[in-house]
Formats: structure tokens, sequence, C-alpha cells
């Protein structure tokens, strides 16, 4: 049904935290502002209350509202500015008097506040005004228009706009000495975030210990993590916020797809190492097949989005919005969406709309905000509800999780969510996580969620990465092509005397888990690679007394270094199935370029976590390795890590 558009009385509650507050609400009105709240429309009271209407739009000035809210319900209303402020006002043209609010802000800080606007009456949209009077005499303005449909009905399938989400609002105010983090030079700077612990992987004797096990990672959050840290935050990255396999992944290598039924084809590679003289490395990159989105299945999507009071920076909730509008932008109409949120309690925002529907899903997202403590778990919960009522069978039937990771309110722990995210992937209803902020990021229960989960977790930390990880790589992202990937590596004691296996230290498994169906395991999606890399050093003659029991060394006399095996499920389920290569000395599948490039993303990682094996690395070799291996790099990916690890060399060349 169409709604129908009504116009407001407005009702107002200024809500603001207590103690230390830089905000004071403006409670004895001087003569002025009496004159101002008297006046019927925008301009004159502008006039009363500044003495002119000089204004000059400012992106530094955000006034955030809905789009469209229900008639009855209280429409939150924020505004944030980092412009060094004297007053701020807030206007509308609906109601018979123009001025809504007026707030003296004191010296040195940020403000950020939020108002409550109730809707009653019918009538024309309302358009909101935000006025920031700066220090410097200048008036600084933000617009914003709102609509508000009788009922809340969205349409077909819709149900109240917000539904039962009713968020805390929350309002914070940080000294400007602090509001931004940008720093000259780089210094490690303590956080509250939180990663799990990263022990690095040492050489092993292939004579007592052959074989080398483990799930693989299609994720790249790490990377961009690091990035964020070196490029935005001018500081290094803790120690194990640095996972080298997932910068090492976080690159395209062209590498040979699948040929035949297997969903990847096994490429291999072995040469000299860039740190080590007397070490060499052997690289394994799985490759899927690239598909044509049009020959993707149809797809149930349930946005599950944080929009708790930590959610409130411009990296967080405002980047979300932006980049889940880049994968609504990408949907086919065959598609659906869903949008579930959480913050003091969960509640459905859209409920099943078709991809072509793309400007009521537009309006659904550009309507949240901040505000509350988190339930992540009920969240989940009812996520899983919306995606089960709309299961699509054979379909892509996937929750996907936006937060910063801060579950503090909710289930009564983790590993009563994680259990349930377990069994919904059994169901078919696997769940990918999405990272956004910094300073209290999550990171290791995001990472584990989306493992427990069959999905993949990926940092981000700006709009191109948005692109990235749902446009660009949408089909590896989002669809699943083989689940419960395992490798194992066995290696030849007559041609290896010692090897490492690079990065993947949380995804180590069991020997004996490799043929054990249960044991979950990594997935991995339509066209994404995955790429390991082993140090070896290659025996020299060894010589040896072979116990009685012990098997004879294997071909002494071959060029073969090791086997890598492959187990895999399909996405629906049944026994696992295997792939076996051997690794030659030789092996060449992999170009130069793609090689050495890997290296040197190895080698920038095992700099930054202070790696007992980079003794033989510095900056300059990487970097002019990098540049020589660089290669087309048509996204210029490649290039911006080259002008990263160039900054932390000048600006930091010893933690």
């Amino acid at each position: 049904m169409k709604p129908r558009i009504l116009t407001t009385s407005i009702s107002l509650a200024v809500l603001f935290l207590g103690g230390g507050t830089s905000l004071v609400y403006s409670d004895t009105r001087t003569p002025q502002e009496r004159k101002a709240y008297a006046q019927t429309s925008i301009t004159q009271a502008i006039t009363t209350l500044f003495g002119h209407t000089r204004l000059v739009e400012d992106t530094r000035i955000q006034l955030m509202a809905p789009e469209v809210a229900s008639n009855g319900s209280s429409v939150p209303v924020r505004i944030t500015t980092s412009i060094p402020a004297k007053r701020i006002a807030l206007f509308q043209d609906t109601n018979p008097t123009a001025l809504v609010s007026v707030w003296k802000v004191h010296n040195d800080s940020v403000s950020d506040y939020e108002v409550k606007i109730k809707l009653r009456t019918n009538g024309a949209p309302i358009n909101l005004v935000a006025i920031v009077e700066g220090k410097d005499g200048q008036l600084y303005v933000a617009r914003h228009s709102l609509q508000v449909a009788l009922g809340g009905c969205e349409g077909d399938g819709g149900g109240s706009y917000y539904s039962n989400y009713t968020p805390l609002p929350v309002r914070k105010a940080m000294p400007q000495q602090f509001a931004s983090s940008q720093r000259s030079g780089m210094a490690p700077v303590q956080e509250t975030s939180s990663y799990a612990m990263i022990n690095e992987s040492g050489f092993k004797d292939p004579a007592t210990s052959p074989l080398s096990t483990f799930s693989i990672d299609v994720d790249t959050a790490s990377y961009s993590n690091v990035r964020h840290h070196v490029n935005d935050m001018k500081r290094l990255p803790p120690k194990d916020a640095v996972r080298i396999e997932e910068m090492i992944n976080y690159f395209d290598y062209d590498y040979l797809e699948a040929r035949d039924e297997n969903p990847f084809y096994i490429n291999t590679r072995v040469g000299r190492s860039l740190w080590n003289s007397e070490s060499k490395v052997i690289q394994i990159g799985l490759q899927t097949q690239k598909v044509h989105v049009s020959e993707l299945p149809q797809s149930n999507l349930v946005f599950l989005l944080d929009v708790s009071g930590s959610m409130h920076a411009p990296n967080k909730l405002p980047l979300l919005i932006k980049s889940l509008k880049l994968l609504v932008a990408e949907l086919r109409p065959q598609d659906r969406v869903s949008v579930v949120v959480y913050a003091g309690r969960s509640g459905l925002v859209l409920d099943r709309a078709y991809g072509n529907e793309k400007e009521r899903i537009y309006r659904a997202l550009e309507g949240l905000y901040a505000g509350g403590s988190t339930a992540g778990g009920a969240g989940i919960r009812l996520a899983y509800d919306v995606a089960q009522r709309s299961f699509i069978p054979n379909g892509n039937n996937r929750v996907i999780l936006a937060t910063d990771g801060d579950f503090n309110v909710g289930v009564r722990s983790h590993r009563d969510l994680t259990e349930l995210i377990e069994r919904k992937r059994e169901h078919g209803i696997y769940l990918s996580v999405l990272g956004f902020g910094n300073g209290n990021l999550k990171d290791d229960t995001m990472e584990t969620l989306a493992d427990k989960g069959n999905g993949n977790y990926a940092y981000i930390d700006s709009l191109l990465e948005a692109k990235k990880v749902l446009v660009t790589q949408m089909s590896g992202t989002l669809y699943t092509v083989a689940k419960d990937v395992k490798i194992q590596v066995e290696f030849n004691p007559a041609k290896v005397a010692s090897y490492r296996l690079i990065g993947y230290e949380n995804r180590m498994m069991a020997n004996e888990d490799f043929h054990d169906d249960t044991k979950d395991a990594g997935e991995i999606g339509m066209g994404h690679r995955v790429t390991a890399l082993y140090e070896i050093i290659p025996a020299k003659g060894r010589s040896h007394s072979p116990l009685k029991y012990q098997r004879p060394w294997y071909q002494v006399d071959s060029d073969e270094l090791a086997t890598v095996k492959i187990r895999y499920k399909d996405p629906k389920g049944g026994a696992s199935k295997m792939m076996i290569k051997a690794i030659h000395t030789k092996d060449r599948d992999i170009a130069k370029e793609d090689f050495l490039f890997a290296q040197s993303v190895a080698g920038f990682g095992m700099l930054l976590r202070d790696s007992e094996y980079a003794k033989g690395l510095n900056y300059a070799n990487l970097i002019s390795i990098a540049k020589d291996a660089k290669g087309k790099d048509r996204e210029g990916y490649r290039s911006e890590m080259i002008r990263m690890m160039e900054e932390v060399d000048l600006n930091f060349k010893a933690r």
C-alpha cells in the first residue's frame, strides 16, 4: 500500500551523558533567544538568533535522521561536528515556530548530541536545518529532509519502520586534542581492541614430523586493519593484529583455474627465499573458477547491523551504510534482502525486499542511527529467524554481520553464541562478518564468529575496501563452492631438512583431523584464491642411522620435495573428497612476479611482528623487490602496499 505523508507536531527530549560533558543545554534563554523561539520561519529564526543568514555548507557537520519514519514514533535527530563552535541550533519548517533548540558549547570540544522528535499530524515533508556558529563568527549549515509514512508501511511485506527497534540514545563529546587519531610520526599506542594471541610457528624436522596440517583461510581482515593503523592512525599495529596469511591472501595472483570437476586447481612454485640464503620457499596456491554474476544462485541476505553506541564514529555506522549500499546496487531482481538491527534491543527494519527495490533498501539503511548498549546475541538470533523464514533451497542463504565486535550484552557467553552459529550453518545458513572502526575493535570475536558460521571476515576501513570486498569480489565473499577445506603437506626428509609454515598459526589442525569429516575447516568462494608459503631448509646429503622399525627414506634420488593433499566437501555436505599433487624442485605453475610479491608481503608481516626469522630482511630490499614484482596491478593494491612499507620505513624503522 502507498504511504500517506504526515506533518508533525514536534516534542523534544535532549539526552546526554553526565560528568565531564562538553555540551550544555541552554536552560536560561537570553532575550535574543526568546525572540528567536517565537519566529515562524527558519530564515526569520536564524536572523533573529545570529543577526544574519550568510550560511556556508560544511561537511564537518553531520545531521543524521531517518529518511522515512512511522506515525507516532519518536524519531532521533543527531548532530555531530568537529568545528570549533560557540553555539549549535536546530530548526524545522513544520511546527508553528521554527527554532527547535539552542546549545552552548564549552571550549575545546567536539560536539555530538541527539534529540527526539515526536510525529503526530498529517502534512508535508519536514526540512531540518542545523546551524553551527563557529568561533570564527561564521555560520555553518547542514540540511536534511524527512518524510513520515502513516502506519509505517514501507511497501508490501514491510511492517512498521524500525519495528521494535528502540535503542537508547547516547551522547559523547571528546576534547579536540584527542578527537583525531592523526599523529606525527609513528608510535605504538595502547588501545582496547582485542586480538587472538599468535605464537609463530618454528621449524620442524620431517624425519620426526613429516606432516603439516591446517585449515584454509580466505579472510583478509588483517591486511586492511594493518593499513588502517599505518595510514589512518599513524601507528604500528599490535603484533597479534598481523596475521601473515591474511596479508598474503589480500592480493590477487595469476593462478591457473580448475580444469575439471574439482572446485580448484593446485598451483605450486619453488624458489629461493628473500630473507635467508640457506632456505627456499614453496608457494601453494588454490584457485577456484571465476563465474559471471548472472550464473550465481539466488541470494537470501540478512544484514545484521550493530547500531549500538560504540558504532557512532564516522568510520563505523556511516561507513557501514555506504558500504552496504554498494552491495545493494549489485543485487539482481530475484535476490532478497532483510535488515535486522541490534542495540539495547533488536528489531526488524526491513523484511524481504527484492533486489530491484533498491530505493526501499536504501531508505532503510539511511534511517539507521547509533545508540544504546550491545545485545549482539539477541540480534543474531533474530537474524537467523528471518533468514530461515526466507530460506531459498539451493540458494545462497547468508547473514552478514556488520559490527565493531563489541558484544557486551546478550547471549550468556561466546560459547552459546558460537554453538548457535554452528547449528545454523548445518541448516545451510552461513554467517559472514564485516568489521568496522578502531580503538575497541574486537577482532578475535569477529574472526571466531565468521569461522564458526562458514563465512569469511573482512575489515572495512574505507569505501574503496568496501567496493573490493562487496562488489569486485562479491562472488567469493558471498557464494561458497567448497567447505571444510583442509591442506596437508607431507615433506620428503631425503630432500627437506626442516620446514615451517608461514602464518596460519590459529588454523593449525591435528594431523589425524585431516581425514576426520566431523572436523570443521575453512570455506572458499567462487573466484577466490588461497595462498600458503612454506620456508624449507634443503637437506644436504644428510646421514642417518635408521631405527629398526622406521621405514626407509623415500625417493632419495627423486626431485619431490613434498606432496600436498587437499580435502574438501561440497557446499551441500556429504563425504569429503581429496586432491593430491606432488611438489617438485622445479615447479613453476606460479609466475615469478607473483612468487616474489607474495614473499614481499610475508616479509612485511614478519617485520611488523618482529619475527625471529626476519633477521635477513630490511624494508629497503623488500620495497625494491616488491616494486620489481608489482606487475600490471590494475587496481593499485600492490602499489598501495609498497607505499605503506615506505611509510613505515621512513617513520618507524625499528619497533
